[in-house]
């Protein structure tokens, strides 16, 4: 339970930084904060795989999926982190690399399932 809330109180930042980026034109402290919400939107998402998804049997899960939907989140984890930091200097890029990392989820059925 705790970390669904964790969950969603990050995915409740998500409309304050984005508002925040653009009323600053993608200055670099809001779209590192951009990319920090979402480098903890995703850290949540992997506590809350570790809690529900791991439990369950092989029959309804399979060890590949579950193996396919963790390195997808601590590979964009990872993207996202870097991207924060990249923000401080490089803003667009920093918010290029948030983009690439969303679009990854943007069929969120992982292969093989």
């Amino acid at each position: 339970m705790w970390y669904n809330f964790a969950h969603l109180f990050s995915v409740s930042l998500l409309p304050l930084a984005t508002a925040w980026m653009a009323v600053s034109e993608l200055a670099p402290q809001p779209v590192a904060f951009y990319a920090t919400v979402f480098f903890l939107v995703n850290l949540t998402y992997l506590l809350l795989i570790r809690e529900l998804i791991d439990p369950l049997p092989e029959e309804e899960v399979s060890p590949q999926v579950r193996r396919l939907m963790r390195l997808r989140a601590m590979i964009t984890l990872s993207l996202f982190g870097l991207a924060a930091i990249l923000a401080l200097s490089y803003p667009i890029v920093g918010l290029g690399i948030c983009s690439c990392c969303l679009a990854v989820y943007l069929k969120p059925q992982a292969r093989g399932s």
